[in-house]
């Protein structure tokens, strides 16, 4: 029986040392898996400030309890650690076979620490756990890496590969960690795994799944698949996956475009919405890409058809690489964004963030503030495919005069100067996805307040703001909107710490994965002690944060989005709904998380 897998691998790559660790039940309760467990840790050992590019800072990879279950959207981990990239707390999540790979070997997790004196991987084969040389893979590319690792551990069974790229060896603050056609890319934690001279994780398992109480897991699964079959959110996702949102979002004018400076160009959308993606890039559409057991299928495999890329096969696109690598660069091809989406992969840089600050650079290049002398000879306008590529090779190889355009907007910023700070687009230098935040007051305090940054997912209240999906609410009010965000965050904390996909929710809420958890774990949780799950983590990565020297100051948004276009997020607007952020979530006035409800929570 292996349900909840109630196992940690500790790994201290200084000294090369493996050891096993159960994780108390009680521990479980409190704070699930993925996200929430992977806090528990870091918060109580980590050193405080410590430098996110040193051995000191923990690389902990968490399954969700949920994560391996043969249901929908069962297979999400957690990759968390300090960012270098934000000095924040951060949490990347990861869907496809990994995870629930990891799961089949017996384990919750693996916590690293350390620094290897040579360049490494990880082998784990059910209880066996090896630590290799890596000197033949250093230097290799995401997609060629998986594919020696795969050929060199695979026997009875598929051998599953996490890895970086050369930006993660690099230690680039964009870098991400790639799991084949997955990734868990914000935040720059491939560096942090690069600064551990760790190129990769292989695993394997041989373990079954069975859940605790299988007669009601049965009956909830059923349930659930039900409600998958007649969502409508759910069929748009089978048929466009999440490009369905380009014309949706550009409709209501939140669609990013040249670098954040418009929400609407109907031209673009027409070229890179959902419609043109299916007829220019899937060849109808029937060539599906699924994560283990899930009955959504968003993923589909794009194919290039024409130009120097042709043949080129990569997932995708989704709404956010179309926006950021698209729209905001003034691209309206959608080979143009498959193929740059293929090289950030390849590269292992996080394409959010990538197309953030190529964008930056062309408005920079476009001001006059840089140069062609700046810029290794490229006419870095947008709209300029040439040119976005070839950054895109100077990010991900480390060589050309815009090779530091891979630590992000802020440093970019930083050597640029000349006012350039007010329209690069981060939030303590994480960047700003696609949805334009002066369109939705709520969706800029989220972005403002986010754990880990400018993040869209924590919470999406764009979809109830502007989108009307889960209610309706005026997208310019403030009111209401510190306490909506507030809920978002504690339910999304549940989302990243049980281990599902976010579409589990298109079709299903917190009572039928509620329902999915007591099922799995055998634990008998009432909807109060779930929901105060989510607090109490939410509240962790908030205290984690401070002890880092975040607080209210740092909770605020970029010049362009408080000091430009016909909708600004005002200091008034944005102080009123931090306090009402603050008052909902029980942190003092400055944004800290008072002592007393450290302990009323049980994580002190």
């Amino acid at each position: 029986m292996l349900m909840i897998s109630p196992s940690i691998i500790r790994i201290d790559l200084s000294n090369k040392k493996v050891r096993y660790e159960n994780i108390p039940a009680p521990l479980l309760r409190k704070f699930m898996g993925g996200k929430g467990l992977a806090a528990h840790y870091l918060y109580n050992e980590n050193p405080p400030g410590c430098d996110p590019l040193s051995p000191d800072n923990l690389l902990a990879i968490t399954n969700g309890p949920l994560t391996g279950a043969p249901a929908t959207n069962c297979v999400n981990f957690s990759v968390c650690a300090k960012s270098p990239l934000t000095g924040t707390w951060n949490d990347s999540h990861c869907n496809g076979w990994w995870g629930t790979e990891l799961r089949s070997a017996g384990y919750m997790g693996i916590i690293i620490n350390g620094q290897a004196d040579s360049q490494v991987y990880i082998n784990i084969v059910d209880n066996k756990v090896e630590i290799l040389d890596a000197a033949d893979l250093w230097g290799v590319d995401t997609f060629s890496t998986q594919a020696v690792l795969k050929k060199r551990h695979s026997t009875d069974r598929e051998a599953r590969v996490l890895t970086i790229g050369t930006a993660g060896e690099r230690m680039a603050k964009l870098a991400g960690i790639f799991a084949e056609n997955r990734t868990a890319a914000r935040g720059g934690l491939g560096a942090v795994m690069g600064s551990k001279h760790l190129k990769a994780i292989v695993v394997s398992g041989h373990g079954k799944f069975e859940p605790a109480d299988p007669e009601a897991f049965r009956a909830i699964r059923k349930k659930i698949n039900q409600k998958v079959r007649t969502s409508t959110g759910v069929e748009n996702l089978k048929k466009m996956g999440t490009s369905e949102l380009v014309e949706i979002v550009n409709e209501t004018g939140g669609w990013s475009n040249r670098n954040y400076t418009s929400g609407r160009d109907d031209k673009l959308s027409e070229q890179l919405d959902g419609f043109a993606i299916k007829e220019k890039l899937w060849d109808g559409g029937s060539r599906r890409r699924p994560c283990p057991g899930c009955a959504i299928q968003c993923s589909h495999l794009a194919v290039v058809q024409e130009g120097q890329y042709r043949g080129l096969t990569h997932d995708g696109p989704e709404f956010e690489s179309i926006t950021l690598l698209g729209s905001n660069c003034g691209i309206d091809d959608p080979a143009v964004v498959t193929t740059c989406e293929h090289l950030c992969d390849t590269y292992g840089l996080d394409s959010i963030s990538t197309g953030s600050t190529i964008a930056f650079l062309m408005e920079c290049y476009e001001r006059g503030l840089i140069s062609k002398e700046d810029t290794d000879g490229l006419e870095l306008t947008f709209g300029s495919v040439d040119a976005l590529i070839e950054t895109i090779h100077m990010m991900g190889s480390g060589e050309g005069a815009l090779a530091f355009a891979a630590n992000g907007t802020r440093d970019a910023s930083g050597i640029i100067g000349q006012g350039t700070e007010d329209f690069a687009m981060n939030v303590k230098g994480l960047e700003i996805p696609a949805y334009l935040p002066q369109t939705a007051k709520g969706q800029a305090l989220a972005y403002a307040v986010s754990d880990r940054g400018a993040c869209h997912l924590r919470p999406w209240t764009y979809g109830k703001e502007v989108l009307g999906r889960g209610g309706q609410l005026d997208p310019m009010a403030t009111a209401g909107k510190g306490e909506m965000v507030w809920d978002g965050q504690q339910r999304n904390a549940i989302y990243d710490s049980i281990g599902i996909c976010k579409f589990f929710t298109y079709a299903a809420g917190l009572d039928e994965l509620l329902e999915l958890y007591t099922a799995t774990t055998g634990f008998d949780m009432n909807r109060n002690e779930f929901n105060m799950v989510g607090r109490r983590v939410a509240v962790l990565t908030r205290a984690f944060n401070n002890r880092e020297g975040f607080g209210r100051d740092q909770d605020t948004l970029p010049g362009r989005v408080m000091k430009s276009g016909s909708n600004p997020v005002t200091d008034l607007e944005l102080d009123a709904m931090l306090d009402e952020f603050y008052d909902s979530s029980g942190f003092t006035s400055d944004g800290i998380v008072p002592e007393q409800l450290l302990i009323e929570l049980g994580i002190k």
